[in-house]
């Protein structure tokens, strides 16, 4: 019989539309509780508290800033409307009834999906007209300018938000032929490649010494819309009051070009989901995967994940992750593997008896060994690939090493080349030898974190973590120990850490001591120091004398093996007692656009103190500081 509408069905629109109406009048009722109704509720607010006008003016612009709840709530009913379009997809009785219709496979598809999305797109629109009245009855005219288009934002934001996630939702439900599974594979695509992404260098840090996932993939948070959408439909407020009291109020969505993207994106799922749709088997109701070209997929694609994911989960739920695990873990991980495979092929079968496909089976795993092949024996040299200085455009680092750990610690982002050539050295030294790391107790540990941008755009971060150090191994040159110790040595280096000429740029506003031993209750505790700030100067000054004649700012890589007298605080033995200076700067151009309060930041200098610190301690001794009850170095006999 010829088809009587080509490619869409009114009937069939309005009866899906009827047989659904409990979900989508749930979406415009949850839509109109946060929105219109919680407008008056904050109207009534206003009234009874007489507040000013333009705290309604600002509620009613914050409404864009739902988009959290939004996206997450466009992707649950997103996901439920496509579940109730396309219901008849998943019983043989139901899809043969709606296939033997004299309407097009394109007439049934558009029908169902026009009224799927409609369910989403209709209840947003009602509430967007609700709201409008709501503001234009208790917003003062002259915010109408401010709130209307706050309100016009959220909905075209929530519009291109359902049409993606639907559509995304309708593309999985050609794929399946099973009502359960719909949902499960709509949430793993939605999280899957930041999932791969997380587990592949999860196994690489677990293999590869210092190797350093850093940030995810600008294609792998594409490819993960529910995080990416959350983002993009940020919004960024500034705001100002004029001279009759009136705030003025201007919103920019963070990027508006990914919400249009991802809208785009929807419209091509969604006829990619009718391409799909034609070439369907109806014989296919009840079947985990409809599609055989994807059964494959799906089968190994299983085994490949439930190795990974299950294979790391066990040996870290078991506690096998310390220490050489491994063989441990490439077992458990070709187990799972195994595992994922049989598992596939039964849900793909529909019985127990799979175990005829042995030979997949062992692909599978041949495959993932030689994946843990390639990073337990570093095949592409990740290990032991370092930059050299001339490629290395900027230089983040944070090195925990020696004692004490004051600001002249060395963690700085810099380019400066006579800081980046020691830090090479030192990684250069701890990846030669690698092998004692966690293999032989050292004296001493240190831990270095370092990342490098490089001159061609791309990133290198690498972190070590107890990487050990050796007395003995002082005088060893090229050792890691004798290339910390090096390192520590830098004076220009300390003082770079530091930050003298920085912080002398700002003024001068506190300073305080830290450590110092209270005699009268036997522990330390931090005192103000009340001079005035001519005083204080005072003592920056005979600190930084201390500092060029070598008496503060001396590192070491350990602590002596017995306590030098005076040295011993109240706190125990290595932790020294310490000034704190706080320094007044002015805020860069960007942080002093927005409020005036962040055109001043505070810029904490910490300096460690030592006997030796002559300058420093005289001028103490001079106002009197710590002043009596108090001691700043102290033995076993104070």
């Amino acid at each position: 019989m010829a088809s009587g509408t080509s490619y869409f069905n009114c009937t069939l629109y309005r009866k899906t539309m009827g047989r659904f109406w409990p979900l989508w009048t749930l979406w415009g009722v949850l839509w109109m509780l946060v929105i219109p109704l919680n407008g008056l509720s904050r109207y009534i607010d206003w009234l009874a508290w007489g507040e000013n006008a333009n705290s309604l003016v600002y509620h009613f612009t914050d409404i864009p800033h739902s988009r959290s709840f939004g996206v997450w709530a466009g992707a649950l009913f997103g996901l439920l409307a496509a579940m109730a379009a396309f219901s008849y997809l998943y019983s043989q009785r139901s899809a043969c009834m709606m296939h033997a219709l004299p309407i097009r496979r394109e007439g049934l598809f558009f029908s169902q999906y026009l009224a799927g999305l409609t369910m989403l797109l209709l209840p947003l629109a009602v509430v967007a007209l609700a709201a409008l009245g709501v503001e234009l009855a208790v917003v003062p005219s002259w915010g109408w300018s401010q709130t209307l288009p706050a309100l016009g934002l959220w909905l075209a934001c929530m519009g291109g938000i359902s049409l993606f996630f639907y559509s995304f939702a309708c593309f999985c439900a050609m794929f399946t032929g099973h009502l359960l599974a719909l949902p499960v594979f709509y949430g793993i695509l939605n999280v899957l490649a930041s999932g791969v992404n997380f587990l592949v260098v999860a196994l690489m840090q677990q293999f590869l010494y210092g190797f350093q996932g850093r940030g995810v993939p600008l294609l792998v948070e594409l490819a993960t819309p529910l995080l990416r959408l959350t983002g993009a439909c940020g919004v960024y407020t500034s705001s100002s009051t004029d001279s009759s009291g009136r705030v003025h109020i201007l919103l920019s969505l963070d990027s508006p070009g990914d919400v249009a993207g991802y809208a785009a994106a929807g419209v091509a799922l969604a006829l990619l989901a009718l391409w799909v749709y034609k070439s369907r088997q109806v014989e296919s109701a009840g079947d985990v995967v409809s599609v055989p070209l994807v059964r494959p997929v799906f089968k190994y694609g299983v085994a490949f994940c439930a190795g990974l994911c299950l294979g790391v989960f066990t040996v870290s739920l078991l506690g096998w992750s310390s220490g050489d695990s491994a063989a441990v873990l490439v077992a458990a991980i070709l187990l799972w593997t195994a595992a994922g495979f049989f598992a596939a092929e039964m849900l793909l079968k529909k019985t127990f008896r799979v175990f005829r496909a042995w030979r997949g089976c062992a692909a599978s795993v041949a495959v993932m060994a030689f994946l843990c092949a390639v990073c337990v024996f570093d095949l592409f040299g990740v290990e032991t690939r370092l930059p050299s200085l001339e490629q290395v455009v900027r230089m983040e680092v944070d090195a925990d090493i020696g004692y004490p750990a004051d600001s002249g610690r060395l963690e700085a982002v810099t380019g400066d080349p006579a800081v980046i050539q020691p830090v090479l050295e030192l990684q250069r030294a701890i990846v030669e030898q690698r092998g004692r790391a966690g293999t032989e107790a050292g004296d001493d540990y240190i831990s270095l974190r370092v990342t490098y941008t490089l001159n061609g755009g791309g990133t290198m971060s690498r972190s070590y973590f107890s990487v050990p150090v050796f007395r003995e191994e002082l005088e060893r040159e090229g050792s890691v120990t004798w290339q910390a110790a090096r390192l520590l040595g830098d004076r220009a280096l300390t003082g770079q850490m530091y930050g003298f000429a920085r912080c002398e740029e700002g003024r001068l506003a506190e300073a305080r001591l830290e450590n110092v031993l209270d005699l009268r209750e036997g522990y330390g505790v931090s005192l103000y120091l009340e001079q005035s700030t001519a005083e204080l100067l005072e003592l920056w000054q005979a600190v930084r004398q201390d500092f060029q004649e070598g008496n503060l700012g001396a590192h070491t890589l350990f602590l002596p093996e017995e306590p030098e007298d005076g040295l011993e605080t109240s706190t125990g033995w290595g932790m020294w007692p310490s000034l704190y200076f706080y320094w007044e700067m002015e805020a860069d151009s960007a942080q002093a656009a927005g409020e005036a309060s962040a055109a001043v930041k505070t810029q904490r200098l910490e300096i460690a103190l030592s006997p030796q610190a002559e300058h420093t301690l005289a001028w103490m001794e001079a106002h009197h500081v710590p002043g009596e009850g108090y001691a700043l170095f102290w033995d076993e006999e104070t």
